[in-house]
């Protein structure tokens, strides 16, 4: 089956001029012109919008057929540059064929517009009062062909907690031997976290530093506690203080994560089921005493999608948790509050980095 091909710059300005007019409210017009000059610097494309009241807002637009989330700040750079210099009235903007992401959120830091030609937009001036905000694609519907595009799956997941527990800098192959990852699926995990501008390193060299917040935040696009794990619901009708002295006692190899390990971090976030990672979900369940159940269940027992999960382990208050950045992941794909609880365990892990990262 063919590739698509990636949008030719025209057909991406075509694009971007459909989606505005599209967006734009009823009353409010558009004009547009491409290859305009302003004081001797060239604008791929100049959009100006006009309120029904007859106040006008000027885009000022850069077109880039493929941008990577590592030549974002230059891109940014750029076109806030150019039109600080040419046109200081106009709204820097960058337009692409797809912005992934991580492409987006750079963005937003450096208070830049964008739009791609899938409807991710977010446009926003002060005169006249103009905000445009619409969701397209998460995904590149123009991948490049030998490039790997998700951390999903067992070897990705490996080499992304390696990357992310280890403090730099490190080789390729040294990380792979220090923590049992394939030093193939590192080194494609890291040309991925590269082009996401999440590390640093030099060509054909070690890497030199690991945005490990960020790498969470990416590796959560393509993981999912339940789904990621193959997971059954139990009930235990004593409670939850019951499962804690039952694995105890039952020397059980299991390693706690979601809500029932965060509050070992974070005492405010009281647990109301006990999540456990475990090698046999059958035969754990069966030495804890548990029932199957699926109304009313406040145990879920979870084989993992690879036994990562048991290593780098912490203790907290005597219970066995996964390693925060397995817990960060999680939380973050977690059912009900656990999102927001994600958010506190990477707050953590920012204040005890030491205690966590080698």
């Amino acid at each position: 089956m063919a590739r698509k091909r990636l949008p030719s710059e025209t057909r991406i300005a075509r694009g971007v001029e459909q989606i505005l007019v599209e967006r734009l409210p009823s009353g409010w017009s558009l004009r547009s012109r491409t290859g305009a000059f302003a004081a001797n610097s060239r604008i791929d494309l100049l959009i100006e919008i006009t309120s029904p009241s007859g106040e006008r807002a000027v885009l000022a637009i850069e077109i880039k057929r493929l941008l990577e989330p590592r030549l974002v700040p230059e891109a940014a750079e750029q076109i806030s540059m150019l039109t600080t210099e040419a046109l200081p009235a106009a709204l820097p903007v960058i337009a692409a064929a797809y912005l992934s992401p991580r492409s987006r959120e750079i963005l937003d830091d450096f208070g830049i517009g964008y739009i791609d030609t899938t409807g991710n937009v977010r446009i926003e001036g002060s005169s006249p009062g103009l905000f445009i905000s619409t969701v397209g694609a998460d995904r590149d519907p123009w991948p490049q062909k030998s490039d790997l595009q998700s951390l999903r799956g067992r070897g990705a997941a490996r080499a992304v907690r390696a990357i992310i527990d280890s403090a730099p800098p490190f080789g390729v192959r040294e990380l792979a031997k220090s923590t049992g990852a394939s030093a193939a699926s590192v080194s494609r995990v890291l040309e991925l976290l590269e082009r996401e501008g999440i590390v640093t390193r030099e060509p054909r060299g070690p890497v030199l530093a690991v945005d490990w917040q960020s790498a969470i935040r990416r590796w959560a696009t393509d993981y999912d506690q339940a789904g990621s794990n193959m997971a059954a619901t139990f009930l235990e009708p004593r409670g939850l203080p019951t499962i804690e002295r039952r694995v105890r006692d039952k020397k059980l190899t299991y390693a706690a994560t979601g809500a029932f390990a965060a509050q070992r971090f974070d005492p405010i976030a009281p647990a109301r089921t006990a999540t456990l990672y475990v090698v046999d979900v059958t035969k754990a369940a069966n030495r804890l005493g548990l029932r199957e159940a699926e109304a009313g269940a406040n145990v879920v027992l979870l084989e993992p999608f690879d036994p990562v999960v048991f290593d780098r382990t912490i203790s907290r208050d005597g219970l066995r948790c996964v390693a925060p950045s397995q817990l960060a992941v999680d939380l973050l794909t977690g059912p009900g509050r656990e999102p927001s609880q994600g958010e506190e365990i990477l707050r953590w892990m920012r204040e005890n980095e030491d205690a966590w990262r080698s």
